[in-house]
């Protein structure tokens, strides 16, 4: 086996692992609401979330990895293997901590942030391109805010429909538990089609590399290889469907952040899978634990402010400002570390 493909294999590993982390992690975003409002058992929420992740990416395409793909110059990463190992363990390293203290995090701070930790130690600022960088961040931005509002929008419809239909409470939970299987599968397919195809882009940044092109060059004359989106699309479902031997990140989103009601959880689904799919059509990479955690955020507000716990929102808001630095720098101090060995 030459030294060009035992590189290639553990860039893949590596990106492979920190997808499959990806899933476990937050796959209890689109399961925490509906299975703490009782619509579904825990096992069939997450085995349908897995199904839907895998889907997602299949269905949606690869616009979000283009994205992702072009925040790094390839055409310097060719002999340079350890920045993209560097910067998936980078972000790794986040992913377990915050799964220890319970914190939903978004994975794409955390990749952001070790690709641009590790790019900066291997490439200087010239290998970093800037303009990809500020859409990143952007679309990373704003998307929490329209995740607050688009849940609080949907949950002032919900309630505007329960009041019209005259239903009382009984019945409305029932039915919103039914709505709830349908916009969680929706979150999940949304989860699978912006989250995996940010790991494909990573991938195919080193592809590039081996063959002296920047990454859109080489999509345009080799076109996505199909086995980089098959196997992230695998390892994003089997992470998912692991998440059910945990319920630390379930138990954040479905008890602590405000109290949770069918109408309650089937609003901030559509809102959170709303935002998450349009991203993912217009190729801008969001956060899926942000946009969701947001919206639950906004059904909380909709119904008062003291339905809020502010205490948890600070600390899960203090997980994500900490999130990109924390990767950067553990990124560059890898790819130091790894630049000795390689």
């Amino acid at each position: 086996m030459s030294v060009e493909t035992v590189l290639l294999v553990a860039v893949v590993a590596v990106a492979l692992s920190f997808d499959l982390l990806n899933g476990f992690h937050d796959g209890c975003n689109a399961v925490s609401t509906v299975i703490y409002t009782g619509a579904l058992k825990p096992r069939i929420a997450i085995g349908l979330a897995a199904v839907f992740n895998f889907a997602g990416p299949l269905v949606i395409g690869v616009a979000v990895a283009e994205t992702i793909g072009g925040v790094i110059d390839a055409g310097q990463v060719a002999d340079r293997p350890q920045l993209i190992i560097a910067a998936l363990l980078g972000a790794c390293v986040w992913e377990i901590i915050t799964w220890l203290w319970a914190l939903p995090m978004s994975s794409s701070h955390a990749l952001v942030g070790g690709l641009l930790g590790a790019g900066l130690a291997a490439l200087g600022t010239g290998g970093v391109h800037w303009d990809k960088v500020i859409l990143v961040f952007a679309s990373l931005l704003i998307s929490p805010f329209l995740g607050i509002g688009t849940g609080y929008l949907l949950m002032r419809l919900s309630r505007l429909f329960f009041a019209k239909s005259r239903m009382n409470m009984a019945r409305a939970d029932r039915f919103y538990r039914h709505m709830q299987i349908l916009s969680s599968s929706w979150v999940s397919f949304s989860h699978g089609s912006n989250d995996a195809t940010k790991v494909m882009g990573i991938i195919v940044i080193y592809l590039a590399a081996q063959h002296g092109l920047g990454v859109e060059d080489y999509i345009a004359q080799h076109g996505f290889p199909l086995w980089v989106i098959l196997s992230c699309a695998v390892a994003m479902a089997v992470g998912t469907f692991l998440s059910v031997r945990s319920f630390r990140l379930i138990r954040t989103l479905g008890e602590k952040i405000t109290k949770l009601h069918p109408i309650n959880g089937f609003s901030a689904e559509v809102g959170g899978a709303i935002i998450i799919q349009v991203a993912s059509l217009l190729g801008l990479p969001v956060s899926t634990t942000h946009v969701v955690t947001s919206a639950v955020t906004g059904t909380g507000l909709a119904s008062k402010l003291g339905g809020v716990s502010w205490k948890v929102f600070r600390a899960i808001m203090l997980a994500w400002v900490v999130t990109l630095p924390f990767c950067a720098i553990v990124a560059a101090i890898l790819y130091y570390l790894l630049d000795l060995v390689m």
